[in-house]
């Protein structure tokens, strides 16, 4: 059953030098302790650089650090679920009851089975009114139960698709440890620095503010890991000096701008996965004057040359221009096969005609366009949140519309002033994430009356009810079609680029890969070092 329950989200001849943000990960190859190293080691110890401190494993720090030691019930590749906790699962015919089975030969690090009775433990602890953990899919959830050890049922409010009712981004807890421990502690229960898990590494101990040692669980389901330890080593040391100096073996969320540098080391290997499901975009709002015509938003559109920005982003070559929302479940064949919807080409001769269709010319040849007065301008709030410093593609943006006539300014604010001045619909554009299908059906805000772009569409909040009814994939392929189509009409928001998550290792890390595998930490117990397989 092919289904992404979470997707990681990562050159070009064009490249620049642009900033990007990046959580500092790096993992290094350590004989003994942390002392300096200029070349890998034949030790079967990786080290990992981690920016925080000794509570990496709690649900404050919720990142892929988890999977080292806890189990989700189903593990999310790029485009497909294998089995974790649950060894096979299957749904009602309305799709709303789902149902795990799990696996009879996982226990917890102190030797006590794991069951289906800890699952619904621990989603009843994240619901619990002292914790409120946020664990996305709870709010659609109906009830859920353990009939037996080894059979978890979850009921939804809703149909569910594979990649929604999946839960591949939440692990789950031993009950025998936690369960008389006060909730309104939750965040501070010294478990989660000592942790008990059921996965692939246990632990071995920890300094606080310095390190965390964990080793291969020998008890294992799948099999002990082949890299016997893993050390998280608490620093704020600058991770790509650190990799190419020769102290560390790999970094995790690899600045964009490093990409090139690294490509070019024979040294290292690059690895990228993208997603989809939350594209980067332009959110015009629709009151501005110059933004209301849909007519201008299309030559807008195609005034931006999305394949040159990915470049200079320095996102990989086999990055996807998108043009359009696909669903979780078939993005993946879509990219295989090479369907992915591109949207309009780039091309600002169009981009001209169609600002001259639309009554926005330029007589007095100040490189400006004005209709009724009025000059062709806009304001763009950029912020340094998110994926990629948003400063830097706006002002090549700024670059490419000036080229057809129109003036965008750019303000730069910080990323809450941003999301503020979303919120209260007060900007001209900004650039953020398109939200998740079919969650935004239920935020208003994006296709009904209290629109925050204020873009109003019965026809597309129709659609979007259609997709969490009829889940057959040739309906679903169908109704995203149509979607698409009055997308691509009304250009209420221009896509920019897809979320894409970038990992480098060393050479001697065998068994990354782009796209499914490229996250160390994710499938760190199916890795190995060169010559120690």
């Amino acid at each position: 059953m092919p289904v992404a329950t979470h997707v990681w989200g990562p050159g070009g001849s064009a490249r620049r030098c642009w900033s990007a943000c990046a959580t500092c990960f790096v993992i290094t190859f350590s004989a003994c302790g942390f002392s300096d190293r200029t070349s890998p080691t034949e030790s079967s110890t990786v080290t990992v650089l981690f920016e925080g401190d000794e509570w990496l494993l709690g649900p404050a720090a919720d990142d892929g650090q988890k999977f080292l030691m806890f189990l989700p019930l189903v593990r999310g590749y790029a485009h497909e679920a294998t089995d974790r906790l649950a060894e096979r699962w299957e749904h009602s015919p309305d799709y709303r009851t789902w149902t795990f089975y799990l696996r009879d030969d996982v226990r917890w690090h102190d030797g006590v089975p794991v069951t289906a009775h800890d699952v619904v433990f621990s989603l009843e602890l994240f619901a619990h009114p002292d914790v409120l953990f946020p664990t996305d899919f709870l709010q659609w959830v109906e009830s859920f139960s353990a009939p037996d050890d080894h059979t978890f049922t979850i009921r939804w409010t809703i149909p569910r698709g594979p990649s929604d009712a999946l839960p591949g981004w939440t692990v789950f807890y031993p009950k025998h440890v936690l369960e008389g421990l006060d909730p309104g502690e939750f965040y501070q229960w010294d478990f989660w620095t000592r942790p008990i898990g059921n996965g692939p590494y246990r632990y071995v101990r920890h300094v606080p503010k310095t390190m965390m040692e964990l080793e291969a669980n020998p008890d294992f389901y799948a099999g002990e890991p082949a890299i016997a330890r893993v050390v998280l080593k608490f620093s704020t040391a600058n991770k790509l000096i650190e990799l190419t100096s020769g102290n560390v073996d790999a970094i995790l969320n690899v600045n964009h701008s490093d990409v090139p540098r690294l490509e070019a080391d024979p040294r290292f290997g690059v690895y990228h996965v993208f997603a989809f499901t939350e594209p980067q975009a332009l959110l015009w709002n629709h009151r501005h004057p110059l933004l209301s015509d849909p007519i201008v938003r299309r030559a807008l559109w195609q005034a931006i040359d999305r394949r040159e920005l990915l470049e200079i982003l320095d996102f990989p070559e086999e990055t996807p221009v998108l043009g359009g929302l696909f669903a979780w479940e078939r993005t993946g064949q879509l990219l295989r096969e090479g369907r992915l919807d591109e949207g309009f080409a780039y091309d600002p001769e169009v981009a001209r005609e169609l600002l001259e269709r639309a009554g926005w010319l330029d007589p007095d040849g100040d490189g400006t366009r004005e209709r009724n007065g009025v000059e062709a301008r806009f304001t763009l709030l950029a912020s340094s949140g998110g994926l990629v410093s948003i400063r830097e593609p706006s002002v090549f943006i700024q670059d490419q519309l000036r080229n057809v006539g129109v003036e965008m300014e750019i303000h730069t604010v910080s990323a809450s002033v941003a999301r503020e001045a979303y919120r209260s619909g007060d900007f001209d554009a900004v650039i953020g994430d398109v939200p998740n299908v079919p969650e935004w059906l239920l935020q208003r805000d994006w296709f009904g009356e209290s629109s925050r772009i204020g873009y109003v569409s019965p026809e597309i909040i129709r659609l979007l009810e259609a997709l969490t009814v009829d889940l057959d994939p040739n309906s679903q392929d169908s109704l995203y079609a149509r979607i698409n189509e009055i997308l691509h009409r009304d250009m209420p928001f221009t896509l920019l680029f897809p979320w894409v998550e970038t990992f480098a290792a060393h050479s001697r890390i065998r068994g990354l890969s782009t796209p499914d595998r490229g996250h160390p930490l994710m499938y760190m117990d199916e890795l190995w070092l060169e010559g120690e397989r």
